[in-house]
């Protein structure tokens, strides 16, 4: 009997999560414009990795703005010598992160609730490298604290009006956002130039 009552809880946990992850994809996907969830495969977190490895070898802290799940952030902080904070607006998947976070037992990683803009402007310190997976208009507001920020690293979206120092094609995958294909590349813009 024991087995049934416990059988019966994980399907109703299963279910509150489906719904919640369904009501929030909807939300994101509709209502607030965003671009689609999709996990960072393997192929997208090991460029991510390369390019944090080979070009900026020093970098200590990294900041990774739409983490979803934080994948990728877990990745980055394992691969790494960098602290990485993994920034998520839904409540949903910052708590999936979080708790992936506790249970995979990650020190360098930390998973933040938080609207991204409010973290970094509030924050005292000072980011070496921004990976970002958001739309296009959203990726450009970073811009705005190229104070804080030396590199951004852009899945997907090229920030409008800005030409990124490199431009890296994985070669395999695409999203889908607004109805337009955007096939996976990793933009790579140097914030510090725009200090000068």
């Amino acid at each position: 009997m024991f087995w049934a009552y416990l059988l019966f809880v994980l399907f109703l946990i299963f279910y509150f999560f489906f719904f919640v992850k369904i009501f929030e994809y909807l939300y994101c996907s509709f209502i607030r414009r965003q671009v689609p969830f999709v996990p960072s495969d393997k192929i997208l977190r090991g460029a991510v990795v390369h390019e944090i490895n080979s070009c900026y070898k020093n970098a200590s802290r990294v900041i990774e703005v739409g983490s979803g799940f934080g994948g990728l952030a877990r990745y980055i902080a394992r691969n790494t010598n960098a602290n990485v904070v993994a920034l998520e607006n839904m409540i949903f998947s910052a708590s999936v992160s979080k708790f992936l976070d506790f249970i995979t037992f990650q020190k360098k990683s930390k998973t933040v609730w938080q609207d991204a803009f409010k973290y970094i402007e509030n924050s005292n310190h000072k980011f070496d490298v921004a990976v970002a997976y958001l739309g296009p208009k959203i990726t450009a507001r970073l811009i705005d604290y190229a104070d804080k920020i030396d590199v951004l690293i852009s899945l997907n979206f090229q920030v409008d009006n800005l030409k990124p120092i490199k431009v890296i094609d994985l070669k395999s995958g695409c999203v889908y956002y607004n109805r337009k294909k955007y096939p996976n590349k990793l933009f790579v813009y140097d914030f510090r130039k725009l200090r000068k």
